[in-house]
Formats: structure tokens, C-alpha cells, sequence
């Protein structure tokens, strides 16, 4: 990039219309694009520097050529300014045939620049978008050099189909691939305590018939209240490109974070004190708290040492272990028996079956996440754009086979469309 294309693209993103080397955010910008470049922003800056800077008549410095540009006359009196005047002016102004090309690319990118700025104002008064976030969509659309693509296509924007097989299949007017990016590069936010994903704001501003929600679920599509689960990062399945670990479900008022974060260590220490195992096995029992791995893993090996102490009785582990959970999902009452689960039917004399137990709860915790959140249903959308709508009984009946459980870490269950492997 020469020092002119900088100095345009500096220009057009400046709030001005021109760089003031003066003003702070003017000079955050510029070493955005300079970052992005990888080009050291302390030898641009002495350039500039030595391409002189000097201030307009209204003492404001600017850079040399572009102070004083049409962009920020104003009309005087009062009067209008047509497009005859921009010209008579433009005769009468001593420019450079540079800073006239310059010119004419801001002129003609008006045109689709103050649509694409009004379509998205609405959208971000409709759904509540931060304004960040709008920001962020913005210089994607520059980034990825689709900003005509989405001229176009805001012209006669479609409907969120829930039926699709891909999100990227209802917009035909901008190129697919360009659409994953700009999905993958939306990042999540967060608005007082609530977290805000990429498909939310993206889907918000693309189709005409979705609307953020501002309480509970995600998303108004249409008359339907939806709850997107998905996430683009998908780094723990990296080599799977359709892949993606679609997070967590939970009710309010169940905690996500580490083990520590939780307080497990310390209820499960209380259980195992409580077994009156001897004291080495005792010991071995707490040191299983200490590994990395799934707490309910936790429990089978725990469990494991408990069947083989003197004083072991099944039920004595069951009736420790449900009062831990009755401490950890303090907000429900499925435990020790729900609709879905019954901490009897997981333990035999020998051992614990833990992956019948993680999608039970798993399916409690949707139900009362349903029930709480009062959406019409889930979509799980994965980083490459693939998407499966499920109402009513699918959104928990298809939970430990076609959406399996891929982490268990703190309180709730992340869960993953296994379609989307296929």
C-alpha cells in the first residue's frame, strides 16, 4: 500500500472525512491499518510528519491536501448545497490531480455507504445491537470487500428460513464464503451480565424477519422465539471444519466456570468424608477431586474405591451423592427424581454408569431452561454455516444420540448437533 491509498483509507474511516494527527482516535486508527499491514507505525507517522500537517482556517490541524474537505463544508446561511455547487467549487479550489481522485472515491462511495449506514442504524435500534458491534460488522464488510455485495442485497433483504440447510443458501447476492467469514469473525459480547453471540447479531442485521430479543431466548424469528446454541470457535474439534461445540444449556441460577469456580471440591470432599471410608481411601478419594478430567468421570472412580472398602453400601454412596446435587442444582428438584432422571437407576454393585447420568441431567436442565427461557425451539449452528432447527420434543428427546454431550466441566453440559460430523 503507497502512502496516497493509506492516506485515503485513513481518510475514509476517520470521523472528519480527514486525519488529524492531533487527534488521538484519528492516530488509533491509523494504527489499526498499519497493524493490519505489519508495517511499523512509527516510520508512517514520521512520514506524515514530514509530508507537513497544518491547520485548517478554522485552526483545526489536518494533513496536508485534505484539510478543508468537501465533506465538511457547510452550507453557508443556512443554504443548500447542490451537486452544481460541489462542482463550481471543486473548479475554483487549487487541488492536486491525488487528492481529485481521492476526492471522487469518497464521492462515489456515498453511495453506498450512507444506505448500508441508515439499514444498519435501524437494525441496531430494532435489536439493540451495540454499537461495537455495528462498528466491528462495518469494517468486516470493508475487510472482506463486500460492502457493494450488501448494497445490494439491503435493497431487498430475505427472510430467516429455519428450515435451511445453511444459513449462506437464503442470501444469494453475497458470496458464501465471504458470509462464513464475516459469521466466524463476529465475535461474542457481553451487555451487562448477559452474553451475546456472533449468530445473534449477524442474523439480527441480515434478515428482515428477526429481531434480538431483549429478555428471554435469543432471537425473534418470524412469531417464534429461538435459542441459538452454537460457537465459532469449535477449537476442541480444530480439524472437523463443519464442526462446532454448540455451549451450554442451563437455567438461571446454576454456575458455569472451573470446578473451583463452583465449589465442587469442597461439596464432594464433604460426601467422601461422610462414606466413613478408612482414611487411605479416603485420601485417594479426594486426591481424584485434583485431576483434569469430567467430574461425573470423577465420580465412577470414586466410587470405585468406595465399592471396594469394608464398610460399602450402595446406597449410603447414592444417598451422599444426592444430596450434593441437590446442593449444586439448588434451583430444581429432579433429584433425586425428575421427568427425566432417577439417581437409583445409575449405580449397580460394581459400578457407576456416568454417561446415562450426564445425559439425564442434561436433559432436566434443557427442559427447565425451556420452561424458563420460554422459547420455541433450539438452533444449532456450527462454524461453517450449517444449521438444524428442533421444536418440541426434539429438544430434548434427540439429547445422547444425535446431540450428543462434549463437556461437563462445571455445573451444566455443552452440547453438540452430531449431525453436523457428518
Amino acid at each position: 500500500m503507497t502512502l496516497d491509498e493509506l492516506l485515503l483509507e485513513w481518510s475514509y474511516r476517520t470521523k472528519k472525512g480527514y486525519p488529524c494527527l492531533d487527534n488521538p482516535s484519528d492516530i488509533k486508527i491509523l494504527k489499526t491499518i498499519l497493524e493490519r499491514l505489519n508495517i511499523p507505525s512509527e516510520d508512517i507517522l514520521d512520514e506524515l510528519e514530514d509530508e507537513k500537517t497544518y491547520g485548517d482556517k478554522d485552526g483545526e490541524p489536518g494533513v496536508a491536501g485534505m484539510e478543508n474537505s468537501p465533506s465538511e463544508v457547510e452550507p453557508e446561511n443556512d443554504k443548500s448545497f447542490s451537486k452544481e455547487d460541489l462542482i463550481l467549487l471543486i473548479k475554483s479550489t487549487s487541488i492536486s490531480d491525488q487528492d481529485a481522485a481521492k476526492l471522487a472515491a469518497q464521492i462515489q462511495d456515498l453511495e453506498t455507504s450512507n444506505p448500508i449506514k441508515k439499514y444498519l442504524e435501524l437494525k441496531a435500534k430494532e435489536s439493540n445491537i451495540p454499537n461495537d458491534q455495528i462498528k466491528r460488522f462495518s469494517t468486516l464488510l470493508r475487510d472482506l470487500e463486500i460492502q457493494d455485495n450488501f448494497f445490494e442485497y439491503i435493497k431487498n433483504p430475505v427472510d430467516f428460513n429455519l428450515s435451511a440447510k445453511n444459513f449462506t443458501d437464503l442470501i444469494s447476492v453475497i458470496p458464501s464464503n465471504k458470509l462464513k467469514i464475516l459469521y466466524r469473525k463476529m465475535v461474542t459480547t457481553i451487555v451487562g451480565n448477559v452474553s451475546i453471540g456472533p449468530g445473534e447479531i449477524l442474523f439480527s442485521i441480515l434478515f428482515k424477519n428477526v429481531k434480538k430479543r431483549d429478555s428471554k431466548g435469543d432471537l425473534d424469528v418470524g412469531d417464534k422465539n429461538v435459542e441459538i446454541k452454537a460457537s465459532i470457535g469449535g477449537e476442541k474439534f480444530a480439524e472437523l471444519e463443519k464442526s462446532a461445540d454448540a455451549g451450554a444449556v442451563v437455567a438461571k441460577g446454576y454456575g458455569r466456570g472451573s470446578w473451583s469456580g463452583t465449589k465442587k471440591t469442597g461439596k464432594f470432599e464433604e460426601f467422601i468424608d461422610g462414606l466413613g471410608m478408612s482414611e487411605e481411601n479416603t485420601d485417594d478419594a479426594i486426591k481424584i477431586l485434583t485431576k483434569s478430567l469430567k467430574w461425573p468421570i470423577k465420580i465412577v472412580s470414586i466410587y470405585d474405591i468406595f465399592t471396594k472398602s469394608e464398610n460399602f453400601e450402595k446406597q449410603k454412596f447414592i444417598n451422599g451423592f444426592a444430596e450434593v446435587l441437590k446442593r449444586i442444582y439448588y434451583k430444581n428438584d429432579f433429584v433425586p427424581e425428575g421427568k427425566y432422571f432417577n439417581i437409583n437407576k445409575y449405580f449397580t454393585e460394581q459400578d457407576f454408569n456416568y454417561k446415562e447420568f450426564e445425559i439425564d441431567i442434561a436433559k432436566e436442565l434443557v427442559f427447565t431452561y425451556k420452561e424458563y427461557e420460554q422459547f420455541s425451539g433450539m438452533l444449532y449452528l456450527n462454524r461453517n454455516g450449517d444449521m438444524t432447527y428442533l421444536e418440541g420434543e426434539d429438544v430434548i428427546s434427540k439429547i445422547g444420540t444425535e446431540i450428543v454431550i462434549t463437556s461437563f466441566s462445571d455445573d451444566v453440559p455443552r452440547l453438540l448437533f452430531k449431525g453436523h460430523l457428518s
